[in-house]
């Protein structure tokens, strides 16, 4: 299960759209730029060809040309120089082991048989090494599903602050309009309309600030994906579906792959132990003397056979250390286990505290605005000091804020939880 597949996408906003984006656009962009996926993906291939190769080198036809030419002077042979037929009474290399030299020019042709033991532990190490970076590639997909949908997340606070500032703003400035009016009737003091303009004036700083804040995290967004366009966009708001928990966990994966390597490269070792049997033919020129050489053609063929008997113990100590090799991963592996179970537990604690907390913020600004929607009413009729109406806004303002952050710190948890629940 994915975060493509949990990832409910909402309405976004519509406000200074240039374009929309979503979630799921940005952590498709972010895998099909992603160099390390692109390399799983690339050894993947490889070792389907390594596959092939091992096929070529271990079970395959070899047919190769060959020639060679040995040239062994003797000298001082009864008052000649130098000669390649020697006499008893010449200097150089025992006639026997040269016979003078060599003139070779063949073509070779050769097949190893009953080698099935080590192309099968090969096969299988191709198909292990296969379903590991599958695997590799999978969890690398994950890993930036996961850094996407936090970094789109930490964009989105920005976003849902800038909206919240210019509601204030343009509500504000609705006020400013209306108090202005006021004071020109004589119906609200000059210093009233002061402190709303001077607080209109502070959310105009926060809206600024916030954009470009916004816009910074969304540059950071960009630069992870691996996007170039460099234009400014609404993203949409995102739901985070939090779905029960799974048992067992897709990162425990890759030590089982390690271990079933582990012991296929033990069975590799182990299959030189099995009789090694070759068949070889040749034919072409093969001579030790220049004289009649045009009737040293001819052709040769024969079987090679090998198998090891004594070689120190070799596979008892491999064993041991493919042993080792097992348990080391085994110890991991229960080790990864533990963490990611404590891991959930917390996650799963703290989303339940988070939507708590949440609920509560969401039921204390429905309860703002409608003493907001009042006190406007009470301000306008002169019947609320422009102070006591300028606190209820900045704690509206304030209770505002921390719903957005713990909304965007709400989806974070389900992130988490989502990540570590693969």
């Amino acid at each position: 299960m994915t975060f493509k597949h949990i990832i409910i996408l909402l309405t976004g906003f519509s406000n200074f759209i240039f374009a929309q984006y979503n979630l799921d656009y940005f952590i498709n962009k972010a895998e099909n730029n992603s160099p390390a996926i692109k390399d799983y993906t690339n050894q993947y291939l490889i070792n389907n060809l390594q596959k092939k190769l091992d096929v070529a080198q271990n079970s395959a036809f070899q047919v190769y040309l060959s020639g060679g030419y040995l040239f062994v002077p003797y000298f001082n042979n009864d008052g000649v120089l130098i000669t390649s037929n020697p006499g008893s009474n010449a200097i150089g290399y025992d006639a026997g082991l040269t016979n003078g030299g060599l003139y070779s020019a063949q073509i070779n042709v050769q097949k190893n048989i009953f080698n099935g033991v080590l192309l099968d532990a090969l096969n299988d190490q191709k198909l292990i090494h296969g379903k590991s970076y599958e695997n590799k590639s999978n969890e690398e997909k994950h890993n930036v599903q996961k850094q996407v949908t936090d970094l789109y997340l930490n964009t989105l606070q920005y976003l849902l602050l800038y909206n919240a500032s210019s509601e204030i703003k343009n509500n504000l400035n609705d006020q400013l309009n209306i108090s202005g009016d006021l004071v020109a009737r004589g119906f609200l003091k000059a210093q009233d309309y002061l402190l709303l303009k001077i607080e209109f004036k502070s959310q105009q700083i926060d809206e600024e600030q916030t954009w470009q804040n916004y816009k910074s995290s969304l540059s950071q967004l960009y630069s992870y994906c691996g996007i170039k366009d460099t234009q400014t966009v609404m993203i949409d708001s995102v739901n985070l579906n939090l779905l029960p928990s799974v048992s067992g966990s897709n990162f425990l994966t890759q030590y089982y792959l390690d271990s079933l390597d582990a012991e296929n490269q033990q069975k590799i070792f182990e299959a030189k132990y099995s009789p090694q049997v070759s068949l070889f033919f040749n034919a072409g020129l093969n001579a030790v003397e220049v004289n009649d050489i045009q009737r040293k053609f001819g052709l040769s063929a024969g079987i090679n056979f090998s198998m090891p008997i004594l070689d120190g113990n070799q596979k008892d100590i491999t064993r041991q250390q493919s042993y080792l090799s097992e348990q080391t991963l085994l110890q991991y592996k229960d080790y990864l286990a533990g963490n990611i179970s404590a891991k959930r537990t917390d996650s799963g604690s703290r989303i339940k505290s988070l939507k708590k907390n949440l609920d509560d913020l969401n039921s204390q600004i429905g309860d703002y605005k409608k003493l907001l929607n009042i006190s406007e009413r009470q301000l306008q009729q002169g019947n609320l000091s422009m102070i006591d109406y300028l606190v209820l806004l900045k704690n509206y303002i304030d209770i505002r804020k921390n719903n957005i952050t713990a909304e965007i710190n709400y989806q974070l948890e389900i992130s988490n939880y989502i990540y570590w629940n693969w």
